[in-house]
C-alpha cells in the first residue's frame, strides 16, 4: 500500500471516529427505553468494528515502513477488541432479557438507565482514545514528507516542542477534571455516590427495623386493648408518624441518589467533551505547525534554486566574455606579428 493510500485511510478513519462521537453524544442514553438503547448500541458497535478494522490495517502498514519513530497501536487495538466483546455481550443480554420476560414472566427490570449511561460513557472514552492515536498516525505521515535537508535540528526542535505542548495539555486536562469534580460535588469529595447510597440504605434498614418492632408492640397490645385504649391510640399515632417519616425519607433519599448520579454523568460527559475538543485543537495545531515548516522549507528550496540558476547564468556570461577577450587578444597578437613581418620585408 502506498503512503498516499495510507493517508487517505487515516483521514477516513478520523471522519468515522468524529461521526461515532457525534452520534453517541447526541442523545442521553439514560433516557432511552430498552429498544432505543439496543438500536443505538448495535449501530455504534458496528461503527467501532469498522474503525477497529481500519486501525488494524493502518497499524500494519505503518509497521511495514520499518521506520525508527513510527507509532505502534497494538495496545489500543487489543483494548478495543476486548471492549467490542463486552458491547456485543450487552446487546445479546438486552435482547434475551425481553425474551425471558415473555416466556416465563420473569420479574426483572427491563430498562436500566444507569447501565445505559455507563455504556455510553465507555463508548465515548473509546472514541477519544482512538482519535488521540489516529492523530499520532496522521502527524507521523505528515512529518515523513519533510525533505532530508530539513530533518536536522529544526525537526528535532519541532518534535520536542510538540511533546512539551502535549504534556502541558494532559496536565491541564487532569486539573480540569479535578476542578469539575470539586465544583459538582462540593463537600462530598470525601465520599463518593456509592458510599452515600450505602449509608442511606443502612439508615433505611434501621428505620424498617424500628417500624417492624413498633408494629410488633402494637400486636402485643391488641390483647389488652380494653385496658390500654389510651396507650393504643398514642402508639398508633406514633406508628403513623414513623411511617410518614420513613416514606418521606425514602423518597428524598431516592431523589438525592438520582440527582447525584445525574450530576456524576453530566460531569463525566462534560470532561469527555472537553477532552475531545482538546484533541481536535491539538491535532489542528500540530498539523499547522508541520505544514508551516514544510512551506518554509519549500520556499527556501525555491529561493536556493532561483539563485543557483542566476549564478550559473552569470558564470556562463563571464566565461563567454573571457573567451571573447582571449580571441581578441589572439587577434591583436596576430596583427602585431603581421605588422612586424611587413616592416622586416621593407627593410
Amino acid at each position: 500500500m502506498s503512503t498516499k493510500i495510507i493517508e487517505e485511510t487515516v483521514e477516513a478513519c478520523i471522519n468515522e471516529i468524529n461521526a461515532l462521537h457525534s452520534a453517541v453524544s447526541r442523545t442521553n442514553w439514560a433516557e432511552l427505553n430498552r429498544e432505543g438503547f439496543v438500536f443505538n448500541l448495535e449501530q455504534n458497535t458496528s461503527r467501532i468494528k469498522t474503525i477497529y478494522l481500519k486501525f488494524d490495517e493502518i497499524n500494519h502498514e505503518i509497521k511495514m515502513l520499518l521506520e525508527k519513530n513510527s507509532p505502534d497501536f497494538t495496545d489500543l487495538i487489543n483494548e478495543v477488541a476486548k471492549e467490542l466483546v463486552v458491547l456485543e455481550a450487552n446487546i445479546s443480554m438486552e435482547k434475551t432479557k425481553k425474551l425471558r420476560e415473555e416466556l416465563i414472566n420473569e420479574n426483572e427490570a427491563i430498562e436500566v438507565p444507569e447501565l445505559y449511561s455507563a455504556i455510553q460513557q465507555k463508548i465515548l472514552t473509546i472514541s477519544l482514545k482512538m482519535r488521540y492515536n489516529i492523530d499520532k498516525a496522521r502527524n507521523f505521515l505528515i512529518s515523513r514528507k519533510t525533505t532530508p535537508l530539513t530533518k536536522g535540528t529544526t525537526s528535532r526542535g519541532l518534535v520536542e516542542a510538540l511533546q512539551k505542548k502535549e504534556d502541558e495539555l494532559n496536565e491541564l486536562k487532569q486539573k480540569n477534571i479535578e476542578l469539575k469534580r470539586k465544583t459538582y460535588f462540593g463537600n462530598l469529595t470525601e465520599k463518593n455516590i456509592v458510599d452515600t447510597e450505602f449509608e442511606l440504605q443502612e439508615m433505611d434498614k434501621q428505620l424498617s427495623i424500628t417500624l417492624d418492632e413498633t408494629k410488633k408492640s402494637l400486636k402485643t397490645h391488641f390483647a389488652q386493648i380494653s385496658y390500654v385504649e389510651g396507650s393504643f391510640i398514642q402508639l398508633k399515632k406514633q406508628i403513623e408518624e414513623i411511617e410518614n417519616s420513613h416514606s418521606t425519607f425514602t423518597q428524598k433519599a431516592v431523589e438525592l441518589i438520582r440527582d447525584l448520579k445525574k450530576e456524576r454523568d453530566y460531569s463525566k460527559n462534560l470532561a469527555l467533551e472537553m477532552e475531545k475538543e482538546t484533541l481536535e485543537k491539538r491535532s489542528e495545531y500540530t498539523k499547522q505547525l508541520i505544514e508551516f515548516e514544510q512551506k518554509k522549507n519549500d520556499f527556501e528550496e525555491k529561493i536556493k534554486q532561483r539563485y543557483e540558476k542566476e549564478l550559473n547564468a552569470l558564470k556562463k556570461g563571464i566565461e563567454e566574455k573571457n573567451l571573447a577577450l582571449k580571441n581578441s587578444q589572439k587577434l591583436v597578437e596576430q596583427l602585431e606579428r603581421e605588422i612586424k613581418l611587413k616592416k622586416a620585408t621593407k627593410e
